[in-house]
């Protein structure tokens, strides 16, 4: 158990570094590829002209993907058995597939099209699908499952209440990006993206000093 409590502890700092260097990656060489302050022609442009960066910053966003599930694995497997656990674990695997497929859209499908002459107006459908399929589907069902795995986490009195308590306002930020996205406002989503991911590691690492690291 202590060797399982130590891995549970370093793996998730190892998670929230990912998350902390994607968020990195989208605020600085990503940002040019992204529906902001700029149209499809000017978007395709920066693409091709920064592929690898902007290939390494979806898979890093891959990568967060599948840490965020497992780190909810290390929570789940410290909270009693439930039904409100269990469908908040479903709802964040759930929000795996959208996401990673929009990811794998945005770093090879897209530029890969658009390399092959595909017209710009298909290429911004893609655009729509790939951010409907992460930033509202997937996310919307992270937060969801987030928020329940939360509140069954302050049932449970494992944490002190400050701890388990200080998660809460992640989630409904995380539902506002998925609702700005919904209503094709992206200048919106990078608030609510940099408030949510801000607050929501934050939490991880408290719940990793608080209830995954050995103590002895």
């Amino acid at each position: 158990m202590k060797h399982t409590k130590n891995s549970h502890f370093y793996i998730t700092h190892l998670i929230v570094l990912i998350i902390f260097i994607a968020c990195l990656m989208m605020t600085g060489p990503m940002r040019g590829g992204l529906p902001i302050d700029n149209d499809i022609a000017m978007r395709m442009a920066y693409i091709n002209a920064n592929l690898g960066l902007w290939q390494i910053g979806w898979l890093l966003w891959m990568a967060s993907a599948l840490g965020l599930l497992l780190f909810f694995n290390f929570l789940a497997s410290r909270l009693a058995p439930s039904a409100l656990r269990n469908y908040g674990l479903i709802l964040v695997a759930l929000g795996i597939a959208p996401d990673l497929l929009a990811e794998v859209i945005y770093a090879f499908i897209i530029p890969k099209m658009h390399s092959q002459g595909v017209s710009l107006e298909i290429l911004s459908l893609l655009e729509i699908l790939s951010a409907h399929l992460t930033g509202f589907l997937g996310n919307g069902l992270y937060n969801l499952g987030g928020l329940l795995l939360n509140i069954t986490l302050i049932r449970s009195a494992l944490v002190a209440h400050w701890v388990s308590y200080s998660g809460l306002l992640a989630w409904p930020l995380g539902l506002g990006l998925s609702v700005t996205i919904g209503i094709d406002h992206f200048k919106l989503a990078e608030l609510f993206t940099a408030s949510s991911m801000v607050l929501s590691t934050a939490w991880m690492l408290l719940i990793a000093y608080t209830l995954f690291r050995d103590k002895a």
